[in-house]
């Protein structure tokens, strides 16, 4: 006996395009979080890049502040160094508090004012 198929038809196709349509919903959903994770993910790299840009220029501050410390370091230890010295200690004396030994004969040359 043959079937009879009433609304067969109609079943089978409504079926497929409800297929079709939860397809294309997941398709648009996947979309949607694939945007969403793009925007999210550039959001961040640019606050890092940001962020990286403001560390390199505060580096470069500070590599300057220490090439300078170090040089007034430097010359901080070598003036240490000579006031070990007497000779230069009686040198800085005469030349800073304007003293001389007995019997010396001191020589005063005014400066010219420019």
């Amino acid at each position: 006996m043959p079937r009879q198929q009433s609304g067969a038809p109609h079943a089978g196709s409504a079926v497929k395009s409800n297929k079709i349509a939860a397809s294309r919903k997941r398709i648009r959903l996947v979309t949607v979080g694939v945007l969403a994770l793009s925007l999210w993910a550039g959001a961040t790299a640019w606050t890092q890049m940001k962020k990286t840009a403001e560390t390199a220029e505060r580096i470069d501050v500070l590599n300057a502040k220490l090439m300078q410390t170090t040089e007034l370091n430097t010359k901080l230890k070598r003036e240490v160094e000579r006031l070990s010295d007497p000779e230069y200690l009686q040198e800085r004396i005469r030349k800073d508090n304007h003293m001389f030994m007995q019997g010396e004969t001191v020589f005063d040359v005014p400066r010219a004012n420019p």
